[in-house]
């Protein structure tokens, strides 16, 4: 871990130890479940408005909430590489948008998996698909400061030189058309989402291990994990799950998420 990982962390940990408590009963009091969701979040992962078509981790939170009796408040946050840190001060319950990785792991919790979650190199025709690791060494790959798609790019050796931060996902979209950037590093589900708009992205490598992405919720948040993962549980079994993957992601979704999660 470099010097910047470890003062990230550091500040990370100091965060959690300032944090008042923000339980489930608390949230109740309130009145109001405040969601943390990156600002440039696509509408069918998570609708900032809301609306007929919320989105699939909003439609899943929105549940809970009625379940429990209070309102889903929203907090979009301007940079995703602040999602984490805005919920360690306690100014959010639950943080969308989540991979688990270890070092997320040390200082926050997550809850059970939301969805499969694996990484894929994606350019954009005419260039040719990034099919190996030594082609994705020698583009410029767009990534966005603070995600899991940033680290996977390094840890799979990307030269730092070859590497160009943009503020978010419709800015490395906009890099791929205008030839700024070769290649960057996405879900397979944000890619599902992304070739609706732009047919021309195409997916290669896949990078990394499988994983999951989850809920993020504070340490001390216990009474409030359980719950999520006691209704994420029942949501899954009876089927509502795939019936929303199927409504935001598409006829395939399953097996193709299914297969990427199988790597």
């Amino acid at each position: 871990m470099g010097s910047s990982s470890r003062l990230w962390l550091t500040t990370l940990l100091l965060l959690a130890s300032a944090a008042s408590a923000a339980d489930l009963a608390e949230v109740r009091r309130r009145g109001s479940l405040r969601v943390l969701v990156s600002a440039d979040e696509h509408p069918d992962w998570f609708s900032l408005e809301g609306g007929p078509n919320p989105g699939f981790e909003r439609e899943i939170l929105e549940g809970f909430a009625r379940l429990h009796r209070v309102r889903l408040e929203v907090i979009p946050i301007k940079r995703f590489e602040d999602l984490i840190p805005t919920l360690m001060r306690g100014e959010g319950d639950v943080g969308t948008g989540l991979r688990v990785t270890e070092e997320r792991t040390k200082i926050i919790d997550f809850s059970e998996e939301v969805m499969a979650d694996s990484l894929v190199v994606v350019s954009r025709r005419p260039m040719p698909k990034v099919a190996e690791l030594a082609g994705l060494r020698v583009a410029r790959v767009g990534v966005i400061p603070g995600t899991v798609w940033a680290e996977a790019t390094r840890a799979a050796g990307v030269p730092e030189g070859r590497i160009v931060e943009l503020v978010d996902v419709s800015a490395v979209l906009a890099a791929l058309r205008s030839g700024a950037i070769g290649a960057t590093v996405m879900s397979v589900a944000d890619l599902i989402l992304s070739l609706r708009k732009d047919p021309d992205l195409q997916a290669g490598l896949l990078l990394g291990e499988p994983g999951s992405s989850a809920w993020g919720i504070r340490k001390q948040d216990a009474g409030l994990r359980a719950a999520l993962n006691q209704y994420l549980g029942d949501f899954r079994q009876g089927g509502s799950w795939s019936r929303l993957v199927v409504k935001y992601f598409g006829d395939d979704a399953l097996a193709v998420l299914g297969r990427a999660g199988r790597k």
